[in-house]
C-alpha cells in the first residue's frame, strides 16, 4: 500500500500540515506514516518536552503506541478506515528520516511537512532549518503546508508549473490521476517570456505525448509574462489555486534557488501548499 510519510515536531505548524495529510490519505487510499524523531541530549521544544513527560518516549517507541494529539484530528476527521502508523526514532532528524526511507520498511509515495515563514524570509528558513534538506536529500515529492494555510476539506483545484521539458511528462501523468482522485481540476500554466510564436506547437506535442489521453479535468493554459512570480501569485488567487506543483531540479542549482525563492513568495502571499516534485 502506498504511503503518506509525514514528518512531526509536534508544534501548531505540523498539526495544520496534518489535516492536509489525512485529506491526501482519504482521496488517494494511501497510509499515513507518522515519523517522529527525538534526541533527549539536544534542546527541545515545550510542546515536545510536554508530549514526552505525558509518554515514556522510550516505552512508546517499543510499544507502537499512538500519539494522542494525532488521534484527536482523525477522531474529529472521522476517518475510522484510515490507516496510520506511528514510527518513532532516537536520533539526528535528517539522517533518521533518510534512513527510514532508504530502508523501504513502507512505499512511500509523497512527504506531507509543514513549515512557516520568518522575518528574513523562507529561502533562509529552508537554509537553516530541516526542509530545504528534506527536500534536497530526499528524492520524493514534498508537500510543503504553510502555517497560516487554511485547509476547507478539498483541493478543488491544483496548478502544475510547466516549460513543456521531457522530465515533466511523468509528473504531469501522475497528477492527472491523483487529481481526479480528488475531482479537482488541474491547471498546467507555462508562463511565456519569449513571447514567440513557437509555444503553441510546442504545447500541442507536449499533450499529445501524454500516455494518459484523458484530460477531461486539465486545463493547459500558456500566459504572457514579464514576471513569472507576479503572474504566478495573481493566477493563484484568481483562480483559487489549492496547491501548486513544480519541478525541483537536484542538478540545476539556479532552477533550485528560483524553486525555494517561488515557493518563499506563494506561502508569504496567498498560503499556498508547494509540492516539489524531484527529478535530477
Amino acid at each position: 500500500m502506498d504511503s503518506i510519510l509525514f514528518p512531526t515536531d509536534f508544534s501548531e505548524v505540523s498539526m495544520n500540515a496534518f489535516l492536509y495529510a489525512v485529506e491526501y490519505a482519504k482521496k488517494t487510499e494511501k497510509k499515513i506514516i507518522v515519523f517522529h524523531a527525538y534526541n533527549l541530549e539536544t534542546e527541545t521544544s515545550e510542546v515536545e518536552q510536554k508530549l514526552y513527560e505525558k509518554l515514556d518516549i522510550q516505552n512508546f517507541r517499543n510499544k507502537k503506541e499512538t500519539f494522542p494529539p494525532f488521534e484527536k484530528i482523525l477522531k474529529k476527521s472521522k476517518v475510522d478506515s484510515l490507516k496510520v502508523k506511528y514510527v518513532v526514532r532516537e536520533g539526528d532528524f535528517i539522517e533518521t528520516f533518510t534512513q527510514y526511507i532508504g530502508k523501504r520498511e513502507d512505499k512511500i509515495d509523497v512527504v506531507v511537512m509543514g513549515t512557516q515563514i520568518s522575518k528574513s524570509g523562507l529561502f533562509q528558513l529552508f537554509t537553516e532549518t530541516s526542509t530545504l534538506k528534506i527536500l534536497d536529500e530526499i528524492h520524493k515529492p514534498v508537500v510543503v503546508v504553510p502555517g497560516h494555510a487554511r485547509f476547507d476539506g478539498d483541493l478543488d483545484n491544483i496548478l502544475f508549473l510547466v516549460d513543456y521539458q521531457e522530465d515533466e511528462k511523468e509528473p504531469l501523468e501522475d497528477l492527472i490521476s491523483e487529481s481526479k482522485s480528488f475531482k479537482a481540476r488541474l491547471h498546467v500554466v507555462h508562463f511565456d517570456l519569449a513571447h514567440g510564436d513557437s509555444i503553441v506547437p510546442m504545447m500541442d506535442r507536449f499533450k499529445k505525448s501524454l500516455k494518459n489521453h484523458d484530460v477531461n479535468n486539465v486545463t493547459f493554459k500558456t500566459i504572457d509574462s514579464i514576471d513569472i512570480k507576479k503572474s504566478l501569485l495573481e493566477y493563484c488567487m484568481e483562480n483559487e489555486i489549492d496547491m501548486v506543483c513544480l519541478i525541483n531540479h537536484k542538478r540545476n542549482f539556479y532552477q533550485r534557488l528560483f524553486t525555494y525563492s517561488l515557493t518563499e513568495d506563494l506561502i508569504r502571499n496567498v498560503n499556498t501548499p508547494v509540492m516539489a516534485i524531484y527529478r535530477d
